[in-house]
């Protein structure tokens, strides 16, 4: 018996025997995400061996090509009273804005070794985090946290 199934990602119709198993993507979609998912894991894998440092060079790595600068900027906002609770100071450290800050760090940095992959790269040379209050506004601080850096090759 033939069974005529539609995909769920793109509405075409295909036909398969069997009543058992039916698959409800096309095997065009199917191919499609197999080809997404080996490039996700392929950046999973340059994403884990990307080095990203401070310094102009690396000591004991050769930089063999320069591929220009790569730069992120993230704004968010803290809220000066509800966020800025007395009762979560850990020594003076308002440990709410703390975790806010190294998340705004890490999401930039992220970004900027996301960039320097898309350029062919394997590092990121010379980053330089930058920090800045943009203002208040309704008792709430609009702060930026940004990187920026060399996307290079290196041996």
């Amino acid at each position: 018996m033939n069974w005529v199934v539609s995909c769920t990602l793109c509405g075409s119709s295909s036909v398969y025997e069997s009543g058992q198993g039916l698959p409800d993507i096309c095997p065009v979609c199917y191919e499609k995400g197999k080809k997404e998912v080996k490039k996700f894991l392929e950046k999973e894998q340059k994403r884990k061996e990307i080095i990203s440092v401070g310094t102009p060079e690396l000591v004991h790595r050769k930089i063999i090509k320069t591929l220009g600068m790569v730069s992120h900027e993230h704004v968010f906002g803290v809220g000066l009273v509800k966020e800025l609770d007395l009762a979560k100071f850990n020594g003076g450290i308002a440990i709410s804005w703390t975790e806010k800050i190294r998340t705004g760090r890490e999401l930039a940095v992220k970004s900027i070794e996301d960039e320097a992959i898309e350029m062919g790269g394997n590092a990121v040379v010379g980053v330089e985090i930058i920090y800045k209050v943009l203002g208040a506004h309704n008792d709430m601080v609009m702060l930026l946290v940004g990187a920026k850096g060399t996307a290079v090759v290196i041996d």
